[in-house]
C-alpha cells in the first residue's frame, strides 16, 4: 500500500483483515469467533481517527489516551459479548491487532521518510 496517511492505511488494512477473518471463519464453520474478531478489528481501526481528533483538543494527550483506550476496550467487550460469552475475547484480540497494525504502519511511515 502506497498511502502516506498511516491512519487511512491502518483502516484499509483492518477492514481487509476483518473481511478475511470473517470469510475464513465461515469457511471453517466458526462464524461467531470470526464475527467477534472482525468487530474488534473494525473498532480498533477507529483509534487512529480518534487520535487525530484528540490532538486538536485542549485536554492533555495522556488523559485523552486513557479515555480513548478505555472506550475502545469497553466497545470491544460489548461487541464480543453481543456475539457470545464464549467468544467475547476474540473482539479484544481484534482491537489489539488493530493497534499493532497502527503501530507497524506508523513506524514504517517514519522509517521511509
Amino acid at each position: 500500500m502506497k498511502s502516506r496517511n498511516p491512519v487511512q492505511t491502518t483502516a484499509i488494512a483492518c477492514v481487509a483483515m476483518a473481511l478475511v477473518a470473517f470469510a475464513i471463519g465461515l469457511a471453517v464453520g466458526q462464524p461467531r469467533p470470526a464475527i467477534a474478531l472482525s468487530a474488534g478489528l473494525l473498532l480498533g481501526a477507529t483509534n487512529g481517527f480518534m487520535i487525530r481528533r484528540a490532538l486538536g483538543f485542549d485536554a492533555g494527550f495522556r488523559a485523552s489516551s486513557l479515555a480513548r483506550l478505555a472506550l475502545l476496550t469497553v466497545a470491544g467487550l460489548a461487541a464480543g459479548l453481543l456475539v457470545g460469552l464464549d467468544v467475547f475475547y476474540w473482539a479484544i484480540v481484534g482491537v489489539a491487532g488493530a493497534q499493532l497494525v497502527l503501530a507497524v504502519v506508523a513506524v514504517r511511515n517514519l522509517v521511509s521518510r
